[in-house]
């Protein structure tokens, strides 16, 4: 997930208006939002302790490994560290970061406590991705471009409508014991398979559509993307065929779904941060 979310940034960087003439901003911004992200990290750790070992899960926290109390002490160091550092780095960045935090603690904390809703986790996954994104163009020192925008908005609709749906399908007893409402819970894993074709479908097609129209350049995202979501559907699909397989079989999707988010975001890196050096 670190890395993930430290891509984000790095696309964000490169998608900016114009890139940093030093290295500095953007290095001391990449490092407040990977303790932003640790920070969340180890909070949703502490808080899914109980799902996690119900789910057989091998998270530090999880295992014994971690102190839940060392772990909870953590979070406020990090929290702490990534808006000192965020800081150093500008106003912008201090205000996507600290949006970030408030995302992370509304993911796994009372009272929104959004994991155990499938329709709140979307909202705020989504902003978790945007933010990110969102910091890495303001450690520029730049500002968004309509490719930039449209990176941001389908790399984390990708999160949102296919990452927060698929990620439940190899989890749904330990969810249910822990109490959380999430579709495959409440609805069956049916409804949540059906959910996460559509989503995946409907960013999947979306994604080059709007690129064709708005932003040529976002093409090194939409491609990956296109062809991700017919990976994740064919792994829903097949996931639907063997409802009884272990947990790693039925995460499949997921799996395809994490591949085509680092494929995607390395060939936005690449493509954006080269093509003013092609110029």
């Amino acid at each position: 997930m670190q890395v993930a979310f430290l891509l984000r940034f790095a696309v964000g960087v490169v998608s900016a208006a114009q890139l940093p003439h030093s290295l500095v901003r953007p290095a001391l911004g990449m490092v407040s939002l990977w303790c932003a992200v640790a920070c969340a990290y180890l909070l949703n750790g502490v808080a899914d302790v109980h799902e996690d070992r119900a789910n057989g899960s091998q998270r530090p926290i999880a295992r014994g490994d971690l102190p839940e109390r060392t772990a909870a002490n953590a979070t406020v160091l990090l929290a702490c560290a990534a808006l000192l550092l965020a800081g150093l780095t500008g106003p912008g960045t201090v205000a996507w970061t600290a949006a970030f935090l408030v995302l992370g603690w509304a993911y796994s904390a009372d009272p929104v406590k959004a994991k155990c809703s499938s329709g709140r986790c979307a909202v705020v996954v989504f902003g978790l991705g945007a933010t990110a994104y969102g910091a890495g163009v303001s450690a520029s020192g730049s500002g968004w471009t309509a490719t930039g925008v449209l990176v941001a908005g389908v790399m984390s609709a990708w999160m949102a409508l296919v990452g927060a749906v698929v990620k439940d399908l190899g989890d749904v007893s330990g969810d249910a014991a822990g109490g959380r409402r999430t579709v495959a819970v409440v609805h069956g894993p049916g409804a949540a398979r059906a959910l996460a074709v559509a989503g995946a479908l409907a960013v999947g097609t979306a994604a080059p559509m709007l690129a064709l129209l708005w932003a040529p350049a976002a093409l090194v995202v939409a491609v990956p993307v296109a062809l991700g979501a017919a990976w994740v559907v064919a792994r829903v699909m097949r996931a639907a065929r063997h409802a009884h397989a272990d947990r790693l079989r039925r995460r499949g999707a997921y799996r395809a779904f994490m591949v085509t988010q680092y494929v995607a975001n390395l060939s936005a890196m690449l493509g954006l941060g080269l093509a003013p050096a092609l110029v």
